[in-house]
């Protein structure tokens, strides 16, 4: 979404890719992207990389930063705004917030969306250095969130020890899926930093697997079990611990 907003702002966005067999940032295609960009203005209209953007753990892949990428964004020019999207930290457990102290130029993003289970809401909060956080207020919107979205953030965070106690089993339950998913020799699954897991079919090339997901995903819908096809993969949410195992038997007498 971040790509797609600064689009319709005619903001240009360079992307860079990721690798393919653990979801890590091609750190060396990004620093070139960051160095064409600016070696490039003066031959183009294109304005260099002033904001880079990312996510920690990622969606779908559901891995974390790791120490090689943290390190990276430590050593960007500090005229780059570095915004770090912390959706899913309760379930990671893992933050860089610490580091805002020594980086002004990092901002982390967090949300109720997911662990505070208050999604319709639209409730998020950013970590910044006073700078930063006084650049936000400038431009936010005098009415950018409901007094209704107000009050629930409210109630939940007055409530947040109920509300956070499931995590524990969350995170239990997430290595059990993991555990159980990865002996169906079919499947390729990736350890998890989120509320989810994410796998893939194992096939001769891309377009059979595609296939394969999309009939995974209509053989379990059949069932009654709901999972996304994004991101060339699956992505199944944990649940309760009866739900995890139905969605486990579900999938392997469809990969069996």
């Amino acid at each position: 979404m971040y790509a797609i907003i600064a689009q319709t702002l005619g903001i240009p966005v360079v992307s860079a890719r990721r690798k393919e067999d653990n979801f890590e940032i091609d750190i060396e295609a990004a620093t070139r992207a960051i160095l064409s960009e600016g070696c490039a203005n003066e031959q183009t209209s294109n304005p260099p990389v002033r904001a880079v953007f990312v996510v920690h753990p990622n969606s779908p892949t559901a891995n974390a930063l790791t120490a090689a990428e943290i390190e990276w964004l430590s050593n960007l020019p500090s005229e780059i705004l570095v915004v770090i999207d912390e959706a899913y930290f309760e379930f990671s457990q893992n933050t860089l917030a610490d580091k805002l102290p020594q980086h002004p130029n990092w901002i982390i993003l967090r949300t109720f969306s997911k662990a505070f289970r208050l999604a319709s809401m639209r409730v998020g909060y950013a970590i910044a250095h006073p700078e930063l956080a006084a650049a936000l207020e400038k431009i936010r919107l005098p009415y950018n969130l409901p007094s209704f979205s107000q009050i629930a953030a409210e109630f939940a965070l007055a409530q947040r020890q109920l509300l956070l106690a499931t995590i524990p089993q969350t995170i239990a339950e997430r290595a059990k899926l993991i555990a159980a998913l990865t002996p169906m020799q079919k499947l390729q699954i990736w350890q998890s930093a989120a509320n989810f897991i994410y796998l893939r079919v194992k096939a001769s090339d891309s377009e059979a697997a595609e296939r394969e997901h999309t009939q995974i995903v209509q053989q379990l819908k059949a069932k009654g079990t709901l999972i996304r096809h994004t991101g060339g993969g699956l992505r199944i949410t944990v649940g309760s611990p009866e739900e995890n195992q139905r969605t486990v038997d579900r999938l392997g007498e469809i990969v069996e």
